[in-house]
């Protein structure tokens, strides 16, 4: 860890399971600049940026460095940028957290790699319940050709194996970037993850229809995840290109 440096600790929801990331800018003396709510019980309620002692950001957790993505500007640069902001008010978990502040400090652009992931996840999964609905007629006449009229495979298998499959996504794309993967790795994560479990889902389904029906049904579940997959790519390209413009 060094001067400029954007550090970063797992910590846990209060009253769940659930981690997230809390990142700040590493001051070089023993003291880390970072964005937090006024009460972690109600991150929606306000905060602040602040300056602390490294063990109070880091609350017993172990500190890890944040590279991805790159710094924009040099150590002393990052370092001033964050301190020309402490005490400034206003927190919000979704559009103005940690993450955001952090990321700023060292790039100038403000973004969040979580709250990007998970709104990624969201359009993704209205995509795949849309590849599932079109895809149910193709769906059905290949578990006919392959394992006869024992097998059907309708939205009432598609839909809830494409949210099954992003939710195994979402989860190991989540995990993959808190461990410090860069967003392309972790994304790589999250499809792979998801694609098994979607097509392992409608497998199951086919499992009256005997190895063909197995089959016949992994080649639905795989054909319902890449087809979201595709919607959900042509989506982010068109975002990239509006943040762009």
């Amino acid at each position: 860890m060094a001067r400029g440096d954007r550090l970063e600790v797992e910590r846990r929801v209060i009253g769940s399971t659930v981690t997230y990331i809390h990142q700040g800018i590493d001051v070089g003396d023993g003291t880390v600049v970072h964005a937090r709510p006024d009460d972690e019980r109600d991150p929606f309620g306000g905060g602040r940026v602040v300056r602390t002692g490294i063990d109070e950001f880091a609350a017993g957790a172990p500190v890890r460095v944040r590279h991805d993505p790159p710094p924009a500007f040099p150590p002393g640069e990052i370092v001033s940028r964050a301190l020309a902001h402490v005490g400034r008010e206003g927190y919000c978990p979704v559009v103005d957290n940690c993450e955001h502040f952090a990321t700023w400090c060292a790039t100038g652009r403000r973004a969040s790699r979580q709250i990007d992931l998970i709104a990624a996840r969201l359009v993704a999964a209205a995509g795949r319940v849309t590849a599932a609905v079109s895809t149910r007629a193709a769906g059905r006449i290949a578990v006919r050709t392959l394992a006869g009229s024992t097998v059907r495979l309708g939205l009432k298998t598609l839909v809830p194996a494409a949210v099954v499959g992003e939710a195994a996504a979402l989860a190991a794309e989540w995990r993959a970037h808190q461990r410090g993967a860069d967003e392309r790795a972790s994304r790589r994560a999250g499809e792979a993850a998801g694609l098994a479990a979607t097509a392992g889902a409608c497998a199951v389904a086919g499992l009256p229809g005997g190895p063909a029906g197995v089959a016949a049904g992994a080649l639905a579940g795989a054909t319902v995840w890449l087809a979201g997959s595709a919607v959900g790519a042509a989506a982010s390209g068109a975002a990239r290109v509006a943040r762009r413009a």
